[in-house]
């Protein structure tokens, strides 16, 4: 088999909280789980992907990267396969499905200068069925800390809520700039490809997917924050390009 390799990061652009009231870190270990890659097939577009080519699927289960461990255009690891796709075809669109829930390992300070951290496993846990972010220790020591995106939050146009997770549309599904909700574990995930991928006899490029994890995290103060918590904690959008290597 052809393994396509990956190095895949979340690109989440939360907007329901004011920028005002936020600052930027960097985290020192960012883990998000895949669940399936994926094609988008004709007349796709940054809110839809049509007809997908399963590339892979790793199952509800899903299979873990950490984006600090590796090297920006380096492998993070290997997910799929381009057995499925046929020659000669144009494919603009690339759609990742991605787990909501993701851990990471950050401190820096909020606009009210607190020290803010991850803290593991804390009671100030995940948020899970309300509009209020998780939120991070003040003034501790920074350890990981599982993040899920709350629910009423609405993503960019190139993302949204899903139930399944091989590209079809799910009874829960929410469209593109619908809110997520709890009956939508998943989040569709879509990258335009520059040029389109065509895959060519004689041809099997792997997939290689840079990323900067500068400012990929936001700390909220007790003002912006919708959980009324300082330390507040949000992914925020660090840089990705897709390059197909050897096509």
């Amino acid at each position: 088999m052809n393994k396509i390799f990956l190095i895949l990061t979340i690109l989440f652009s939360l907007v329901n909280f004011s920028k005002v009231y936020s600052a930027d870190a960097t985290p020192t270990s960012y883990i998000n789980t895949v669940h399936s890659v994926m094609l988008c097939g004709t007349g796709s577009s940054e809110t839809e992907c049509l007809n997908p080519v399963l590339l892979g699927n790793e199952g509800t289960t899903g299979k873990s990267f950490d984006l600090s461990s590796v090297t920006a255009g380096a492998s993070a690891g290997g997910i799929g396969s381009l057995s499925s796709v046929p020659y000669g075809t144009s494919f603009g669109w690339f759609q990742i499905i991605l787990n909501r829930q993701f851990t990471v390992t950050a401190t820096g300070k909020d606009t009210t200068d607190n020290d803010c951290a991850t803290e593991a496993n804390s009671g100030n846990g995940t948020a899970s069925s309300t509009t209020a972010p998780a939120y991070a220790v003040v003034d501790g020591n920074a350890a990981a800390q599982l993040i899920k995106i709350p629910d009423g939050i609405t993503l960019a146009d190139n993302m949204n809520g899903t139930d399944v997770i091989d590209g079809t549309v799910g009874a829960n599904e929410e469209p593109a700039g619908d809110p997520v909700d709890a009956d939508t574990p998943y989040i569709k995930f879509r990258v335009q490809l520059t040029p389109p991928f065509i895959l060519k006899p004689g041809k099997m490029p792997n997939v290689e997917v840079a990323f900067s994890l500068t400012n990929a995290v936001t700390f909220t103060d007790t003002n912006g924050s919708t959980s009324g918590q300082t330390c507040g904690i949000f992914p925020n959008s660090p840089s990705v390009t897709i390059k197909f290597v050897g096509q």
